[in-house]
């Protein structure tokens, strides 16, 4: 890591795995970021003496222990903040749906959203900076760079290279040592009525990272990159994207969805900052969670019908970090 500015010396990161409650405080009076009341905000103690503010619906008492349990349903979504460091937030909520378990000979593909050729503060395309934080997580939990495949592909007139090469992504995997792969020029594979591409399907962990925008079902939408581009087209006619999405969700089974919601797009497409992080097995449940957190004005079609308290959710509350993100 970095050096602190102040005194120079190098920092090391400290992992806690304990908590106590060494302040609580209930909440009452509603703000514009925190309209859902009553709320506690915690003062919390880890075992290196490091003390921070954490909200919580549920009420603790001083002295108590305090935990965040994680979830091994298939279903179920992840939720947490994200505070200075997303490689930090990024491995939280893996390990809040049981982690990824991956190993020197692994073969991993990374599905970014890329949809345009606009730069990363547009949010239009996966950030540069939640790549960089999955690849190294990847690389600390024993995988080999030789062994990582980044991948998509454009279904659009606008060439993927010149899209990836303007989001930044491109110059995340040069650093990593990774050549980026174009989806629509390797080999696809016939699963049911699908063609999916070879590299995908031979993968033992795919990791769908989709940049989660309001309105929108963007972790689905991104797992329709990993078909062949006049099967997907052709798809579009017979069935309704929500059918394939869940569909292909099945066919994946070896997917982690992770979702980018620290700066998101609105309806409007103006950028907001939401400070979030989700991860999943399902790629609608995550879709889903993202809008009712965010309150976007309409739910996607996609996935109209998940209904949101049938999904189990670990981490952060909904209620902890909803607010309505569309107005602020």
């Amino acid at each position: 890591m970095a050096g602190c500015p102040y005194c120079l010396i190098p920092l090391e990161k400290m992992k806690a795995k304990a908590a106590r409650v060494r302040g609580a405080v209930k909440v009452g009076i509603p703000t514009f970021f925190h309209p859902n009341v009553p709320y506690n905000v915690l003062v919390l103690e880890d075992e290196f003496s490091n003390m921070w503010s954490h909200k919580s619906e549920k009420e603790y008492a001083i002295g108590d222990e305090f935990k965040v349990e994680a979830s091994n349903n298939p279903g179920a979504v992840a939720v947490w903040r994200v505070k200075h460091d997303p490689q930090e937030a990024v491995g939280s909520v893996l390990d809040l749906i049981g982690g990824i378990g991956v190993g020197a000979n692994s073969k991993i593909v990374i599905l970014p959203t890329i949809e345009k050729a606009s730069h990363s503060y547009f949010r239009d395309n996966t950030s540069p900076e939640f790549l960089a934080a999955v690849l190294s997580l990847l690389l600390e939990a024993g995988a080999k760079i030789e062994n990582i495949v980044v991948a998509s592909q454009g279904f659009g007139d606008v060439p993927i290279t010149a899209m990836a090469q303007k989001s930044g992504l491109v110059d995340v995997c040069q650093k990593a040592g990774i050549t980026p792969l174009d989806l629509g020029q390797g080999e696809f594979e016939k699963v049911n009525q699908f063609e999916i591409s070879k590299k995908v399907l031979e993968a033992d962990l795919v990791i769908n990272l989709a940049i989660e925008k309001m309105g929108r079902a963007a972790a689905c939408q991104n797992l329709f990159l990993a078909l062949k581009k006049e099967n997907y087209l052709a798809q579009i006619y017979l069935s309704s994207e929500g059918e394939m999405a869940a569909e292909l969700n099945l066919l994946l089974k070896n997917m982690v969805v992770i979702g980018e919601a620290e700066f998101v797009q609105r309806s409007n497409k103006l950028t907001t900052f939401m400070g979030l992080v989700l991860a999943s097995k399902s790629a609608a449940n995550l879709d889903r969670v993202f809008n009712e957190i965010a309150q976007s004005f309409k739910t996607p079609e996609i996935v109209k019908d998940v209904a949101i308290g049938d999904i189990p959710i670990a981490g952060r509350n909904i209620k902890e970090v909803q607010y309505n993100a569309e107005t602020f």
